[in-house]
């Protein structure tokens, strides 16, 4: 009898290990907590990492700094705006845009991917990833919600992205392992679960319903309550703690909203961005952050690193959370630098997973970092003024006879908005309501700027004089500064209604598209060259010497590159406020005068051997980068912040 048992029992444990389903698959296992990996219990220690703001010949380099890192996952937000530019276009999916080569050279450096389909994604980008052009759908009436007219657009979005997706999920034997759906919904207070569900629905119907999906929220219970969905994983956003007992009570509330839950910190927020005009440093000392990493894993967490690297938000892709519009730089004192450096925090955490006993996934060799050079400084004279610039290159435009358009209308979705018309008279001029920063120019000399509202400023009204007799052009540039990224999609841009002079309401206006890309070098490569032809035909050297540098104008320089271009860094300081592109690129916005922000990253991907055209857009004035005759445009090969 003995020994018949003791011969069951060996069936068992042969079952036991051979009868395991090791076949590709991800899974919850709720009577252990635990997430199950091809059958096996698999924890993950991830990094956060946009695609979106790094070129995509170097998505490799940034991908094998995090892998040297030890993790063994990434998180990866999908911006919807990015990949649809206009409604009735089909997504971008090349490029910058390969979000499927993105997965893939992550999964050959040996890294697992965690994806955030949205539609909302936050990741301070503009509108958090949902398209401006959704504000021109009339029948849309709540956004972020499961308004019938919104949720059309999502479901055609969805019908885009997700077969993208289903071949890489790990149950094909792909990389992709888990979803996630809309991104702290629950600090929104909407609380509509019918939108969280049509969305899980929506996700289940195209990736099958044994896909894991996930929600994100911050670790407060009503905040749950709105955020989550049975059947769908609650997880947690947290942030270094050095208080005793917190982190556990954060993951005892995760599990509550679901019984057998594997704890999961899906966000785990270790640096702060930085936004313009405001005082954002390191909150986070290293050591509190490898501390609450190690409470976290040691209570079998897995934990995403925000970020691990930021990159930059090249063009006018930035979010906002008024009255700060985030920097063009992302660096947000990340482990791996804005230009792919790695740092004391990258050591520090690097470190902590080496001490870890048995961890599957040690970290490999860090890669060497990318030479970077400081090139010569380059002359630049002036082009033409802004007004000047954007009507030589015949702007699209629109006439009304009283009310300006606003941006989404004439379906300029990023950048700025020009509008003109003439008067007679001149005095205070009041536009009651326009978002963001408003330039008003009189006959093509710059009057002053108005702010819908930064910092503390707030002014919509502004005394121009110097009318000729005659009919004058009065010309308002209106700049998009970035829609807020936190939480709800904001209203339109531009001018939103009537502009008055002397209370009379000014009538047959223009609004006209600037024409500044904030697209890559393949999508504009036409109006590019368009652009070259316009400068070659109409550069007049002799008006560019008696120009006046100190008054917003476009201004130009060649930069000439010998050997293989280097990445680099622009240095903007003794500029006032504008954006630069560099040949086809719009390497984004800078606000010198104002800060934290002084240099932008150049990297070589947008550079050439031979020579370079380098525009700088200057919209409030330059002061110390100019003499009466020429401004400079300066390289370094350190980025500079000033607080």
């Amino acid at each position: 009898m003995r020994q018949e048992l003791i011969f069951i029992l060996l069936c068992f444990a042969v079952s036991a290990v051979f009868g395991k389903d090791s076949s590709p698959s991800f899974k919850l296992n709720t009577t252990t907590s635990q997430f199950l990996l091809d059958g096996d219990p698999f924890t993950y220690i991830a990094g956060e990492i946009h695609y979106f703001r790094i070129p995509h010949l170097k998505w490799d380099d940034r991908l094998k700094r995090v892998r040297a890192l030890g993790f063994n996952a990434i998180t990866v937000p999908v911006p919807w705006n990015f990949h649809q530019l206009f409604q009735d276009d089909d997504p971008l999916w090349s490029g910058d845009h390969d979000l499927v080569k993105f997965i893939k050279t992550a999964n050959t450096n040996g890294l697992y991917t965690i994806l955030r389909v949205g539609p909302y994604i936050s990741a301070e980008w503009d509108n958090g990833g949902l398209p401006w052009w959704l504000i021109r759908n009339g029948k849309i009436n709540k956004f972020r919600s499961s308004d019938a007219a919104y949720m059309a657009e999502v479901t055609q979005w969805f019908k885009h992205l997700l077969p993208k997706i289903a071949p890489l999920l790990r149950k094909n034997a792909g990389p992709v392992l888990m979803i996630q759906i809309e991104h702290l919904y629950g600090l929104l207070g909407i609380c509509d679960q019918l939108y969280m569900l049509d969305l899980a629905n929506l996700v289940w119907e195209h990736l099958g319903n044994d896909v894991v999906l996930f929600t994100t929220d911050a670790p407060v219970v009503q905040f749950m309550r709105c955020g989550t969905l049975p059947n769908v994983l609650p997880t947690i956003e947290i942030t270094p703690t050095n208080v005793d007992g917190t982190v556990e009570n954060w993951f005892n509330l995760q599990k509550a909203f679901m019984q057998g839950a594997p704890a999961v910190a899906s966000q785990f927020v270790i640096n702060p961005y930085k936004m313009w005009g405001r005082n954002v440093t390191d909150r986070y000392a290293n050591s509190v952050i490898i501390q609450t990493a190690k409470t976290a894993f040691a209570l079998n967490a897995s934990i995403s690193f925000h970020m691990t690297h930021g990159g930059t938000t090249f063009g006018f892709w930035n979010g906002a959370v008024e009255p700060y519009p985030v920097t063009t730089s992302y660096d947000s004192f990340a482990p791996i630098s804005e230009s792919g450096d790695v740092n004391e925090l990258y050591i520090d955490i690097r470190g902590w997973i080496l001490s870890i006993p048995g961890w599957a996934y040690p970290p490999t060799p860090v890669p060497a970092n990318l030479p970077r050079t400081a090139y010569p400084t380059v002359q630049l004279t002036v082009f033409d003024t802004i007004s000047g610039f954007i009507l030589g290159v015949n702007p699209e435009c629109w006439a009304t006879k009283e009310t300006p358009r606003t941006a989404e209308y004439i379906r300029d979705g990023y950048g700025y908005v020009y509008y003109n018309t003439s008067i007679i008279e001149c005095g205070q001029l009041y536009i009651p309501t326009f978002s963001d920063n408003a330039y008003v120019f009189l006959n093509q000399n710059f009057v002053g700027a108005l702010y819908k509202q930064f910092n503390s400023i707030h002014n919509n009204t502004i005394d121009v004089q110097g009318c000729l007799d005659q009919f004058n052009s009065l010309e308002i540039i209106v700049e998009i500064t970035g829609r807020p990224h936190n939480y709800y999609p904001d209203m339109s841009r531009g001018i939103q209604g009537n502009v008055y002079m002397h209370n009379i309401t000014l009538e047959n206006w223009e609004s006209c598209v600037v024409p500044i890309d904030t697209y890559e070098v393949s999508m504009v490569e036409e109006n590019y060259e368009k652009l070259q032809r316009h400068i070659e035909e109409n550069m007049d050297l002799q008006k560019s010497k008696s120009a006046v540098t100190t008054n917003p104008s476009v201004f130009i320089g060649n930069l000439h590159i010998s050997g293989a271009p280097a990445d680099t860094f622009l240095d903007t300081r003794g500029w006032g406020k504008g954006v630069v592109t560099i040949n086809q690129y719009n390497i984004g916005r800078y606000w010198a005068s104002v800060g934290p922000q002084q240099t932008l990253f150049v990297p070589s991907e947008f550079l050439h051997k031979g020579t370079n055209l380098i525009m700088f857009y200057e919209f409030e004035g330059a002061t110390t980068a100019c003499t009466t005759t020429s401004c400079t445009a300066k390289f370094t090969n350190v980025p500079i912040f000033y607080y």
